[in-house]
């Protein structure tokens, strides 16, 4: 009974639908041969599932590597998107950053320690500078 349930929820998702389902519905691009091999491991072991893992994968789209630009701030320099607050060192705490973002975005901000990371800025403009290179820790 346990191997016919395992069999029909392995014919029933994708590999790439369940590791990545914030890739459901991307166009067609280049392969993710990780997720392509699992679906294949699938189609040696259970030929009936691992045909239906493919297909949907395909369909739902998560069997295709995410675009370059996925995932990335759009990096143009003083975007109109970008407003400079200022908080008195005094008053940095997690929680006051946590409600001046809130104000600002006009939905609630959540920090949770580790997170995320704060860096000091002497201007708006060093705001893309710094994110990369945050970004390739």
């Amino acid at each position: 009974m346990t191997g016919l349930c395992s069999a029909f929820a392995a014919s029933t998702v994708g590999c790439g639908t369940v590791l990545h389902p914030e890739r459901r519905g991307q166009a067609a691009g280049p392969l993710d041969w990780k997720i392509v091999a699992l679906d294949a491991i699938g189609l040696l072991f259970f030929f009936v599932p691992g045909v239906v893992a493919f297909a949907v994968d395909f369909s739902n789209g998560t069997i295709y590597l995410p675009s370059e630009s996925y995932g990335k701030a759009d990096a143009q320099p003083n975007s109109p998107e970008l407003r400079e607050v200022s908080i008195p060192s005094a008053e940095l705490s997690q929680s006051r950053i946590q409600d001046v973002v809130t104000e600002h975005v006009g939905r609630e901000v959540q920090l949770s320690p580790g997170e995320y990371e704060t860096r000091e800025l002497q201007n708006i403009g060093e705001f893309w500078e710094t994110n990369q290179s945050l970004a390739a820790l």
